[in-house]
């Protein structure tokens, strides 16, 4: 399956996500609340795991970036996401900021997005070593 991101899903906040494998360094968390928030930069969401709520992430859509993936999910991605179509899928990044090189500065995690199922309400991090995205450029 191919997908290119990214459709804006509405959905009443808070909703449980469940990431069968964990999401890589925290493999024994499992279900994770997710929110978002619009701002007048774009929608933030945010990942909290059920089990440690000292722990956020801040996912971003890859267009906020000016990204647009292009992903293939091998047969047991999509086993795990449980996804019939490409559109069943959100994309996500999520941002991590280097306090000690560039203060106030966020980054992407572009090697790493997230991709949720939104009707099942399952995710996983896809972890790729060369991402294939396109550009965007708006003429705003």
């Amino acid at each position: 399956m191919n997908q290119q991101s990214n459709a804006t899903y509405e959905f009443d906040s808070p909703v449980t996500i469940v990431f069968p494998e964990g999401i890589p360094g925290f493999e024994h968390l499992k279900a994770y609340h997710l929110t978002y928030s619009d701002t007048a930069g774009g929608r933030l969401y945010r990942l909290r795991p059920e089990d440690d709520p000292e722990i956020e992430f801040t996912l971003v859509d890859p267009q906020f970036y000016s990204l647009n993936y292009v992903l293939a999910l091998d047969d047991t991605e999509q086993a795990l996401l449980q996804a019939e179509r490409p559109e069943e899928i959100l994309v996500l990044l999520m941002l991590w900021k280097d306090s000690e090189n560039t203060p106030g500065g966020l980054h992407a995690n572009i090697s790493g997005p997230i991709l949720i199922n939104m009707a099942k309400r399952l995710g996983m991090q896809k972890v790729i070593g060369n991402p294939r995205m396109e550009v965007s450029i708006s003429n705003a």
